[in-house]
């Protein structure tokens, strides 16, 4: 089978990441590539696409994926289409494969009655957000991966429907006139079509089931990919559809069972978003036993790590409570100081360790205070994306940095103000490091309770308005 494959790449740095340069080098071996950028290209990265590709494209960045896919078919021509029996519209959204590629491929090639498939499906749901004015989405094959087969690649249809296709404005607007709209569309006219990964059974427990069980998806349905966003998509969203351990539990899978280096993945990332939304998804958190046992000191030097005392914020000096567990907390370093220094020896992408904001209200609220505070002042001092929310730490009297993650030169950055000890965790994100905090287990079990009290109270009535009179008290208090 002959096949073209469009590669649609975006990045704002103008890089192509080695998830990128995986995905296409696997892809490659199966058909043609023609790379299109919404961008400008580094030299180096415009380079390695022209070296491994068919054709390297730079547009400018107008209509999203939906801009580039139709682009390109333009540039390409009906005529010189004609020459292939498979066109594969693929974007840089996936990250892989973890695995061959050939089965899946085998396994589609002996389905010719298709006209066009796709890797995965998202099942029908109600999204005023993503269905236009009537809030219904169908289900359809997912636009990271579709295939397209003649007879409807060379039909009159096909080439209408990209004709008439209105360059999306936002990300909305290109899954509903799109993705949502492309599977439906060419089925009524009576186009068959399947998707690769079966997930019929996941139907009444997930509408999305890349992203609710990766892991599944890839270590029992033999999909070859997974979504990047599966690191960094907003926790609350996973909240509502999962039990939130989707992301680590998909990169402990990839990590310890596949030879993917979704570590190089994770690098790039840490680049590109913000780092409260990867630590949220990834659970930068560890425990720590209560009552561990008593160790000689490590040798944080000879290990290239340094221990950093914080100061107390003026918002917690107002706060009796919080500045008592942050004191705490600053008393108790050396006794955690040999299992933290532990972590790093088995985490080499970890940056920054601290203890864990205390689950007394006031000190999130201190914490959140000081970042949105000190945030402004942050903003040119270094180069990753801040997030709304504060990064996992610096958070409670005192942090285990990796040296190499935070250095200036051969000089430990200065830590005399709260604006200072936020840094920490942002310089080791720009350098490729990540953050985190740790608990202790009996911590970790309140955290527990508490989260399945507020969904207790959230879902009694009297309690969600006992809950807001407080707040508003408390607000015209202040």
């Amino acid at each position: 089978m002959k096949r073209l494959i469009v590669y649609f790449h975006y990045d704002p740095l103008g890089q192509i990441d080695t998830a990128c340069r995986v995905a296409v080098e696997a892809m490659a071996h199966y058909g043609e590539v023609f790379f299109i950028s919404n961008g400008t290209l580094r030299p180096a990265d415009r380079a390695w696409a022209a070296s491994v590709t068919l054709t390297c494209r730079e547009r400018e960045n107008k209509g999203l994926d939906v801009g580039a896919y139709k682009e390109t078919l333009a540039v390409i021509g009906r005529d010189r289409l004609a020459r292939y029996d498979e066109l594969v519209l693929m974007n840089f959204t996936l990250a892989g494969p973890v695995c061959s590629l050939a089965s899946m491929f085998a396994a589609m090639e002996a389905r010719p009655e298709l006209a066009f498939w796709g890797l995965t499906r998202h099942y029908a749901m109600k999204s005023r957000r993503f269905g236009g004015r009537s809030g219904e989405v169908p289900e359809h094959l997912q636009s990271h991966f579709l295939a397209v087969r003649a007879p409807l690649l060379h039909s009159e249809d096909f080439w209408q429907y990209w004709q008439k296709m209105p360059l999306p404005k936002s990300y909305e607007e290109s899954i509903a006139n799109h993705e949502t709209r492309f599977t439906a569309h060419f089925a009524n006219l009576g186009y068959r079509w399947d998707s690769y990964v079966d997930t019929k059974d996941l139907r009444d427990a997930f509408v999305n089931p890349i992203m609710a069980c990766p892991r599944e998806l890839l270590a029992n349905r033999g999909c070859p990919f997974f979504k990047r966003r599966s690191f960094f998509t907003p926790y609350a969203d996973e909240l509502r559809r999962t039990d939130g351990t989707a992301a680590r539990t998909l990169y402990d899978y990839v990590k310890q069972e596949t030879n993917y280096p979704v570590d190089l993945l994770l690098a790039a990332l840490l680049q590109r978003q913000p780092l409260d939304a990867l630590a949220r998804e990834l659970h930068w958190q560890y425990v720590l036993p209560d009552a561990a046992p008593v160790e000689p000191a490590p040798e944080l030097a000879a290990q290239g790590l340094a221990l950093l005392r914080l100061p107390i914020s003026e918002v917690e000096k107002a706060d009796s409570v919080t500045a008592w567990y942050t004191r705490e907390a600053a008393r108790r370093a050396d006794e955690a100081l040999a299992q933290a220094a532990a972590l790093f020896a088995k985490e080499p992408m970890l940056g920054v360790l601290s203890p864990a904001v205390p689950l007394w209200p006031a000190a999130r609220q201190s914490r959140d205070a000081d970042w949105q505070a000190a945030r402004p002042a942050l903003q040119g001092k270094v180069n990753v994306p801040l997030g709304q929310n504060p990064p996992p730490a610096p958070a409670c009297g005192w942090a285990l940095v990796r040296l190499a993650a935070v250095v200036d030169g051969d000089t430990l950055p200065a830590i005399t103000a709260p604006e200072d000890a936020w840094l920490l965790p942002l310089k080791a994100q720009q350098n490729g490091f990540f953050s985190a905090s740790f608990t202790t287990a009996a911590q970790s079990a309140a955290a527990a309770d508490q989260l399945a009290l507020h969904y207790q109270q959230a879902a009694d009535p009297k309690a969600v308005a006992k809950q807001f009179g407080r707040l508003v008290k408390h607000k015209l208090k202040k």
